[in-house]
């Protein structure tokens, strides 16, 4: 192979950028921190897994105070106590580089730092899916809309791992594309945690590699679960109970909205009945897409991950709104259909679409109007994804096949 000083030199000044991004981005998140207090997602896993590195304890017991400090602020210290560390035990590994920080401010900054790469590397992979290559100012003000839209600034400020979570889900629908089945069974079995949010995904693409006798996905999926789940005990056998005990608490004192509890809220006396009717219903279109989309093409794959993610707060399970950053491909895929396949006024839709979702997510968040997070933007991404369906499940057509067609 010869010697290219261009690509080298190419590669380092590539280098060179994405430190000084980091840089800034450190230096901005640093002064954010030492203001606003926040984070409780991310304090959580930090003091889990640095008792866990430092101390050999497990990280499923209860925190410090103090750490519920430096996500709420002093004056909450004692009345708003944290959730504790939920996560398979195997999942510390990835927080151990950031545990070693010892200034748990310090540590949140970093963090930060590496959710804001996680959510461009989001949009980045959602474009290459999709196969969408809009201008350069569109794509700017997309990878924009990508970073700065309600449910991922929330995400960011809370620490959550659900930017991560979802980078791995559609990691493995593009290994799927380059037909690195085992590469996509390792991605969907390290994506394995925070079921509530990511779990119907996860089963969906499993579900659609046995429809289609794709048997590497699950043996890659297995194997890495295996590994895996041996490694958690060879550094501690005793962990499974306390990470059930940890969710079940979780669990118990979980705060988040959900359809039963707005319907029970607005009509006490028929409002769990509408909220189990929703569900079903909500049950029954995905079980009908989900035999739809056995043994079909990849894009039609992406389609059915699509609506389930949308559909999922519909099924009545508590949800975050912090969760809806999962929703940012499937509304990007709807936006390329209608960029691409309806031309100029698509493309002005389009705007005004995200425009409209962008403003409308973040007054709805600053209003503590969970209603919207929870029913009217789901019901508005399912209403969307039916609208290009046809668009999204069909190959485009060339003009060399229409005049084929034409000539029959």
């Amino acid at each position: 192979m010869r010697f290219n000083p261009r690509l080298l030199l190419t590669l380092l000044i590539s280098l060179l950028v994405i430190a000084a991004i980091a840089g800034g981005l450190l230096w901005a998140n640093l002064n954010f921190v030492q203001k606003v207090p926040g984070g409780a997602d991310f304090y959580v896993l930090w003091q889990g897994t640095r008792n866990f590195a430092m101390q050999g304890s497990l990280p499923y017991d209860d925190l410090s105070p103090q750490v519920a400090g430096y996500a709420y602020g002093s004056a909450a210290q004692t009345s708003r106590p944290l959730p504790r560390f939920n996560l398979p035990l195997y999942l510390v590994f990835l927080y151990i580089p950031f545990a070693l920080v010892k200034d748990p401010l310090m540590a949140r900054a970093v963090w930060m730092v590496f959710l804001e790469f996680e959510l461009l590397g989001l949009v980045l992979l959602t474009f290459q899916l999709i196969r969408w290559k809009p201008g350069w100012l569109y794509l700017a003000i997309l990878f924009l809309f990508g970073v700065t839209w309600a449910p991922a600034v929330a995400s960011l400020f809370s620490g959550s791992v659900v930017i991560f979570q979802a980078v791995l889900f559609l990691g493995a629908l593009r290994a799927l594309e380059f037909k690195a089945d085992e590469v996509t069974g390792a991605l969907l079995a390290l994506a394995w945690f925070n079921l509530e949010a990511m779990g119907l995904l996860i089963l969906l693409v499993l579900f659609w590699a046995l429809t289609s006798r794709r048997w590497r996905v699950w043996g890659g999926f297995l194997m890495v679960t295996l590994v895996l789940i041996g490694l958690s005990i060879l550094f501690n056998t005793s962990w499974p109970l306390p990470f059930l005990a940890a969710l079940l608490a979780n669990w118990g004192a979980n705060t988040y909205p959900s359809t039963f509890s707005l319907f029970g809220g607005w009509m006490p006396g028929i409002g769990v009945r509408l909220a189990q009717g929703l569900a079903l219903l909500t049950a029954l279109m995905l079980i009908m897409e989900w035999r739809a989309a056995r043994g079909q093409e990849l894009r039609w794959l992406v389609w059915t991950a699509a609506l389930t993610a949308a559909a999922t707060p519909l099924l009545g399970m508590p949800f975050s709104p912090l969760w809806l950053a999962l929703s940012l491909s499937p509304l990007l895929l709807v936006l390329s259909i209608m960029d691409q396949r309806w031309g100029a006024f698509g493309r002005w839709s389009a705007v005004a679409l995200f425009l409209t979702v962008f403003f409308g997510l973040w007054a709805a968040f600053l209003a503590g109007a969970a209603a919207v997070f929870i029913l009217l933007f789901p019901f508005l991404m399912i209403f969307l994804l039916y609208w290009v369906r046809w668009s999204a499940i069909r190959a485009p057509r060339l003009w060399a096949d229409m005049i084929s067609d034409l000539g029959k």
